[in-house]
């Protein structure tokens, strides 16, 4: 039997504008998420406490046909959506129970006790794989590209183990067709069945596609229809396969001892080579993402220093990973790193109100001010 995961991971920014929120609501999250209470399909969701937080706020019923949605598998995650391996352990723990106790709140049950995370951004490694482990997962998931840049091949029957956990890849190839080209989902199916048969000579095996929710109705408006409930409805329909969870898929698929490779969902063979494995986030030869990271660590310091609620619950949100992204290289928006530096700022603020450090305070707006995105470029 060939088991495919689908993996559907739906986020939004802190800093995101309502309307924005809205709009998406309807394009992508009603129609998606209703899809799924209908259809009962056996889909790994991951939904960031970030965008769950903002759909209460707007009073959205999607969010009741996600709870209605009976079939799917809920993961953990970061609530604020931060690169694990780039902050405190701390912090990762800290994240993560967030996302565990605001998504039970308003979800459910299930979504307060995952068996498994999704790593913002696929980001994974060794480390936080460790970390992760500790905390009692039975699962992560990480891209392929990684791995197999690494010189290891992909595994399709069994599944690498670290510290205990399962690691599930991503298949880079077939996710990457998937979100940019959501044409024919039954067709898909049949294509990516047959091809797990040439692949692991008719044996049992295993494939998960994992991608942005908003791929289904806001970043290809037809998607839902083209691709995804298609695509259901042909998993559902095969002999030969079947669509599983991604804890169904570790429940069945034997493991072998291994470590966790440094990379994300979009990283590159030649990131891999140049020993940079999180560009898009900390990139050493980017210097907005230099002066980022400084900005960040010092009022993130200061807040965990102080004791309010208040401040606490800025740091939380200002940790997300947009600004960071937004920086690099060929994604450049310098308005989009400004919100980023304001949400740190917000948190700054916060704390000098509580603890009247004036000269933190000054230290803080001159680090504000060297980075590059924050002058001079509209």
């Amino acid at each position: 039997m060939k088991h495919v995961a689908l993996l559907l991971h739906y986020y939004q920014p802190p800093t995101q504008d309502p309307e924005m929120v809205r709009r998406i609501d309807g394009e992508c999250y009603a129609p998606s998420f209703g899809l799924l209470a209908r259809t009962g399909a056996r889909v790994t969701v991951n939904i960031n406490w970030s965008l769950t937080e903002q759909l209460q706020e707007l009073d959205s019923p999607s969010l009741g046909s996600l709870r209605r949605a009976g079939g799917i598998e809920p993961t953990g995650s970061g609530a604020y959506h931060p690169i694990l391996p780039l902050i405190p352990p701390a912090e990762v723990e800290r994240q993560l129970e967030l996302n565990a106790a605001g998504n039970g709140s308003v979800l459910g049950e299930a979504f307060a006790r995952p068996r498994g995370v999704f790593p913002p951004e696929m980001a994974l490694d060794d480390p936080t794989a460790r970390l992760l482990a500790g905390l009692g997962y039975a699962w992560t998931v990480t891209d392929d590209l990684p791995w197999h840049a690494s010189g290891r091949d992909v595994p399709g029957r069994w599944i690498p183990s670290a510290h205990g956990m399962a690691v599930v890849m991503r298949s880079n190839l077939w996710s990457n067709r998937v979100s940019f080209h959501p044409d024919d989902g039954a067709a898909t199916a049949r294509e990516i069945l047959d091809g797990m048969d040439r692949w692991n000579g008719g044996s049992d095996s295993y494939l998960l596609l994992a991608m942005d929710g908003e791929t289904f109705g806001h970043h290809h408006p037809r998607a839902l229809g083209t691709f995804l409930e298609p695509f259901v409805e042909a998993m559902d329909a095969a002999e030969d396969g079947r669509l599983s969870t991604v804890s169904e898929i570790v429940d069945r698929f034997p493991f072998r001892r291994g470590h966790a490779v440094a990379g994300s969902w979009s990283t590159t063979a030649a990131d891999v080579a140049r020993g940079v494995p999180f560009p898009l986030w900390k990139d050493p030869a980017n210097p907005d993402h230099t002066a980022l990271w400084e900005l960040l660590e010092e009022v993130l310091r200061w807040a965990r220093e102080c004791g309010g609620q208040r401040v606490a619950s800025l740091a939380d949100r200002m940790l997300y990973s947009c600004p960071f992204w937004w920086a690099s290289t060929g994604r450049r928006s310098p308005t989009q790193v400004r919100r980023g530096v304001l949400a740190i700022l917000r948190t700054a603020l916060a704390a000098l109100d509580e603890t009247h450090d004036v000269q933190r305070m000054d230290r803080v707006m001159a680090m504000a001010c060297a980075v590059p995105a924050m002058t001079g470029e509209e």
